[in-house]
């Protein structure tokens, strides 16, 4: 059963969480994803994730964060419009699928890899980074802002 799926953007998000001064979570969320993804749990090598975040919908339900979190201390909004994903393999372990690829954020590209599920056209998953890799935040101390931030995607498609 193969699929081209596009990204429902307004009931897709990617939402994060991060330690402030070592104790306090800051979450927030962006929204309106888009892209495209192949998924054929059949054919996993035959699979492509193509997706695209906007970096101006950040919202951590905070006015005065959200504007200091769009300027070049931190996701420089106007220089970098958007995260971006392309998968580079789709694959299962232990019964659970998974996708590497090129996370594209402030003009960094890395690597990473993303487990997910699928149910009922919705992609789920969670992975963390280190905010240093892609220098997001840089001028700011592990201490004040910490270095690994915690990702959750959920992805509708469309049907």
């Amino acid at each position: 059963m193969s699929s081209n799926l596009e990204i429902e953007g307004a009931e897709s998000k990617a939402s994060f969480s991060v330690k402030k001064l070592g104790f306090i979570t800051v979450t927030g969320d962006l929204s309106n994803i888009s892209g495209t993804i192949h998924f054929d749990p059949d054919d996993l090598s035959s699979c492509l994730f193509d997706i695209n975040v906007p970096t101006s919908t950040i919202n951590t339900n905070n006015e005065k964060r959200d504007e200091h979190l769009r300027t070049q201390d931190f996701f420089f909004v106007e220089q970098h419009p958007d995260i971006s994903f392309q998968s580079t393999v789709v694959g299962q372990e232990n019964g659970h699928y998974f996708t590497s690829g090129n996370l594209h954020l402030l003009g960094t590209t890395q690597e990473v890899k993303l487990p997910f599920s699928f149910e009922e056209g919705v992609f789920k998953g969670d992975f963390s980074l280190n905010r240093f890799d892609y220098a997001l935040g840089k001028k700011f101390p592990s201490f004040f802002v910490g270095k690994t931030v915690q990702i959750s995607i959920h992805c509708k498609t469309k049907t």
